[in-house]
């Protein structure tokens, strides 16, 4: 037999293949396509696109949505088994995605009484009814007698005292002209105790003699270089200690268990479950984030998590060397929970400590006196408390922020409140990009808003930085012009109208514990509380303002090609909703109520009436309006950061 010729009953072998084979393409080229799980038709399904389409239904196949269209076409998708539901002209929505809300304190303060201060590792100190510094030590006396802390053990007293928007002058006497590590320490000998200082645990503490012991024997030549702390009439540390030293605490302060902690955690997310939010993104502490994974572990995780880490910052003592090591850190872990950033927590102080170039002609807040020019971290000077600040010699901020730009190291999830700051934060910007380039800080964010000089604006689109926007600053502006005048209250308060005109890109965050309708409504009238609108040229239309919420904040979150719109292969996220947010009164937008929230094609909330009308009561939904999951909750009072 010649090479290269087969005999006939091979030939013959071959062809036979080779009609089977097309036979087979044929029929796999024929075979229908997979039902859907789930239909939903009849609806006004505002995708929030490119093109920010409408259609009349969707299709979810697993976890993603597989058609978008028309009733008539996406319908044919539907099988025996699918679950099809009749919208009834609803409006459908993407999922909501709130880009800063610190939900996890929102869950401790709605739920804490249900857990106790042992549980939290939190133990309060009630400042009702305080006059002299006596009422307080004797309060810290009984909670060490009642508690009996072993010798040594850390103890954080929290001060049910607020110097945001409220609090008293005679109260800030107190806290932060009468007591110091000496006073405490008398009623707290054989402890390392931190007070809380009636502002975010993240501006700063009190600390005892027994702490700053501990701190200056480990941390002496950090602290000096750095501080951020104040000093008595005879230049010694006070044990008041702010940024970054302050952060060097966070190591040290005994955490919650995520096993107790996972009840509340669970019931705050139902309530926003309830509202339509599907992800949030937020910084966390370690116990935190343990304990939305051990939520995610029982199936009980509900909503998208992306946070930026915030236990690294103040306690890494070389920040070169320590950035290097979280290079690959930002993107981390998977479409439920992972990382969104590795960065300060803050560069400033909140409101009247907000770090601005406009000078105060009448008193903005409690503690102005303290903080006369604001709390400013970028500023390479420490102007803390007035006569009270040590003088640094590095800015640990400063060093932050431009070693995270040598290493392509994530800036977001951080407390921008102040024309300085943001003006100071975009020179370091472009400073980073002329040595590195653009992509040295693609993806940075400002977040807050709060107070932002339009004039910088033009540069924050060059340099294509994002800020994240509280509606919330709008209800305070009117303190704002009594402080800084009417021309400042009307264009640095949360100027998104401005930004976007300009180029910059702004997304949503709530940054307080609200039902986040509340706050979509305000970019939309600008109004206060009181009904008077501030920055009138700064109102949103509706499909702007929703994008703000969905796709334009799913960029912010790094999941751009998952969340943030209705389109096939993405993530089947979505919002039901018992009114045409794109029709009713701007004012109604507040009280809009989601009927049913979908998250990775399963649905997860329906509204009681909802449920009824579809006979729909799946095992993996909360059934119940969100008045009575609020109901729940332990303490009514909402915080406002």
């Amino acid at each position: 037999m010649k090479r290269g010729v087969l005999p006939s009953a091979r030939l013959t072998f071959l062809f036979c293949l080779m009609v089977l084979g097309g036979f087979w393409l044929a029929a796999a080229q024929q075979s229908p396509p997979r039902a859907a799980d789930m239909v939903l038709h009849n609806g006004k399904i505002l995708t929030v696109d490119a093109n920010f389409s409408t259609a009349e239904a969707v299709a979810i196949t697993g976890n993603q949505f597989t058609a978008v269209g028309s009733n008539r076409d996406v319908q044919k998708l539907a099988g025996p088994n699918t679950l099809v539901i009749d919208l009834q002209g609803r409006t459908v929505i993407p999922g909501l995605v709130d880009t800063h809300a610190h939900i996890h304190n929102y869950s401790e303060n709605a739920y804490g009484k249900e857990l106790g201060p042992e549980k939290l590792k939190h133990y309060p100190v009630d400042w009702r009814g305080v006059t002299t510094k006596e009422d307080v030590l004797n309060q810290v006396q009984s909670i060490m007698d009642k508690y009996k802390f072993k010798p040594g053990e850390w103890v954080y007293l929290e001060n049910q005292v607020g110097f945001i928007g409220g609090g008293s002058v005679e109260h800030a006497k107190i806290l932060y002209d009468q007591l110091n590590r000496w006073e405490l320490s008398k009623v707290t000998p054989n402890n390392p105790v931190v007070m809380s200082l009636g502002i975010p645990d993240f501006n700063g503490f009190l600390v005892n003699d027994k702490g700053m012991e501990i701190l200056w024997a480990k941390y002496a030549d950090y602290i000096k270089k750095y501080g951020r702390y104040w000093i008595d009439a005879q230049g010694r540390a006070d044990g008041h200690m702010e940024p970054p030293a302050s952060r060097l605490l966070f190591q040290y302060l005994p955490e919650p268990a995520p096993e107790d902690m996972a009840p509340a955690y669970k019931k705050y997310v139902d309530e926003w479950n309830a509202a339509g939010v599907t992800t949030v993104s937020t910084r966390l502490p370690k116990y935190s984030v343990a304990t939305y994974n051990l939520l995610r572990s029982r199936g009980e995780l509900t909503l998208r998590m992306g946070y930026g880490q915030e236990w690294f910052f103040g306690a890494i003592p070389n920040v070169a060397s320590g950035l290097k090591t979280l290079k690959n850190v930002v993107g981390s872990g998977d479409n439920s929970v992972w990382v969104t950033s590795v960065a300060p927590t803050e560069v400033d102080g909140a409101t009247t400590r907000a770090c601005t170039n406009q000078k105060r002609g009448v008193s903005f807040g409690t503690i102005d006196s303290w903080w006369p020019t604001g709390q400013c971290q970028t500023d390479n000077e420490f102007r803390g408390a007035a006569g009270k600040a040590a003088t640094v010699h590095g800015n640990y901020f400063r060093e932050w922020v431009m070693t995270s730009g040598q290493e392509g190291i994530r800036f977001a999830n951080t407390h921008v409140a102040g024309d300085r700051s943001v003006r100071n934060l975009l020179g370091m910007i472009e400073q980073i990009q002329r040595q590195k380039g653009p992509a040295a800080t693609q993806g940075w964010a400002l977040d807050h808003c709060f107070l932002v000089d339009p004039t910088d604006l033009p540069l924050a689109a060059r340099l294509k930085v994002t800020f994240s926007c509280a509606p919330k600053y709008v209800e305070g502006a009117a303190n704002v012009a009594k402080s800084y005048g009417d021309q400042v209250a009307h264009t640095f308060m949360v100027p998104v109208k401005t930004m976007l005109d300009n180029g910059v890109r702004a997304v949503f965050e709530s940054d307080r514990d609200v039902y986040v309708w509340h706050d979509l409504a305000i970019l939309l009238t600008r109004k206060d509380r009181q009904g008077k609108v501030w920055g009138e040229q700064e109102k949103l239309d509706r499909p702007t303002a929703l994008k703000m919420i969905t796709r334009w904040a799913a960029e912010y979150v790094l999941r751009p090609d998952q969340i943030g719109s209705i389109e096939p292969r993405k993530l089947a996220d979505l919002v039901v909703l018992d009114q045409d947010y794109l029709t009713i009164p701007a004012e109604e937008v507040a009280n809009l109520h989601p009927q049913l929230t979908m998250l990775d094609g399963k649905i997860i909330y329906l509204h009681p009436q909802f449920s009824q009308e579809h006979n729909l009561k799946p095992k993996t939904a909360v059934i119940a309006t969100y008045d009575d999951l609020f109901s729940r909750r332990t303490s009514q009072r909402r915080t406002d950061f």
